[in-house]
């Protein structure tokens, strides 16, 4: 009975990453928009000690092509403490469309972390559409004409890729993490899903956003993607999603395994702010991939040759799925350390969901707060 189980589960594996990577190549495929159809655009960044980030993410702002008399840039420096203030100044003194803002000028609201200063930036900002990025990350050149490439006036939100930037073993770990997981929600929007929330890498129409009474009324605590991306549900809008080079966000690794640790705990945790269509799917589908590692783990004592045609399934699907997309965004070295991150995935799928067993707390980086949930 078991062997049977184990292979079954290894074909059903096989399927359903299959169906995702076909869904990614289903897309639509970006362009470069002309002058005269662009709209005017709001590029906004919270940033908290971010001195080390921020200046080749303001540099790459800098270079983006787009009219500059259609686009602003508003960087808000969220309390930092170190130097992120003043290169924030620097950038906006160089910069006739750069604006910025600093949160201890407004008045506190509940909304904690990165929000606070998103929200901020897109109350004093003025385009049509407001896009959202991080300061530790650094856009295309042909970003804002990409994204912005196949909307209609029915699309409220836009979504594309990220990659990390990989320059250490911590950084393979997150590149991987990111390259694995995203290709799942990308593939699930090819196939009609409304998805397009990524955090660093989104953008919402003005009018959608307002409607809604912004962020301050929305109800959420750690997902303030997810929140906007509610919004557009709400709205009767539809989402927007590509995977391409020219839509693509290249980040900066994180700084720490405890902060790697705590991002991916943070996705897990944001992930249940979502309604419950989406909370079941993710439950599911952990659920799903806790089964498939605990096979790979203990299944060579019960049943070897099942455990290892589980394996080569896993593994082979896992690689194409990885193929598919460094063909799609063009970023290499996505397989460079294939084994690694097959190893590396089985034991997060089992240990993140039970870290919350030993402690419910979110940190952010830099932040100097912690919240606890029930």
């Amino acid at each position: 009975m078991l062997h049977t189980v184990i292979l079954a589960i290894g074909v059903i594996y096989f399927f359903i990453v299959l169906t995702t990577t076909i869904g990614m190549f289903r897309l639509p495929k970006s362009s470069r928009l002309e002058d005269d159809k662009l709209p005017t655009v709001s590029i906004i960044i919270s940033a908290r000690n971010e001195q080390n980030d921020i200046p080749k993410c303001i540099l790459a702002l800098e270079k983006i092509d787009y009219p500059k008399d259609k686009f602003q840039v508003v960087l808000v420096d969220d309390r930092s403490t170190d130097l992120t203030g003043s290169i924030i100044a620097d950038a906006v003194s160089r910069n006739s469309h750069f604006i910025s803002f600093n949160t201890t000028d407004f008045p506190n609201t509940k909304l904690k972390a990165k929000a606070r200063g998103i929200a901020l930036g897109i109350n004093k900002s003025h385009g049509e559409w407001i896009f959202v990025t991080d300061a530790d990350a650094e856009a295309p050149i042909g970003w804002l004409r990409h994204m912005l490439s196949q909307t209609t006036e029915k699309t409220g939100m836009i979504g594309g890729m990220l990659s990390v930037k990989q320059n250490s073993i911590l950084s393979f770990i997150e590149r991987s993490s990111w390259a694995y997981v995203l290709p799942f929600a990308f593939g699930l929007a090819g196939w009609g899903s409304p998805f397009a929330c990524i955090g660093p890498n989104i953008a919402i129409r003005r009018s959608i956003y307002e409607n809604a009474e912004g962020l301050e009324k929305a109800n959420f605590q750690l997902a303030e993607d997810l929140a906007l991306f509610k919004m557009v549900e709400k709205s009767g809008y539809h989402s927007l999603s590509y995977m391409s080079e020219e839509t693509t966000i290249s980040l900066n690794p994180v700084s720490s395994y405890n902060h790697l640790f705590s991002q991916q705990r943070r996705w897990l945790k944001g992930g249940f702010e979502a309604g419950w269509e989406y909370i079941i799917g993710l439950i599911a589908a952990f659920l799903f991939n806790n089964i498939v590692s605990l096979l790979i783990i203990f299944g060579w004592w019960f049943a070897p040759f099942e455990t290892f045609v589980l394996v080569l399934l896993k593994s082979s699907i896992d690689f194409i799925l990885l193929l598919s997309e460094r063909h799609l965004i063009k970023k290499t070295h996505i397989l460079r350390y294939f084994i690694f991150f097959e190893i590396y995935i089985v034991f997060a799928f089992i240990w993140h969901p039970l870290s919350f067993l030993f402690s419910r707390k979110i940190k952010w980086k830099g932040d100097g707060f912690e919240i606890e949930y029930d």
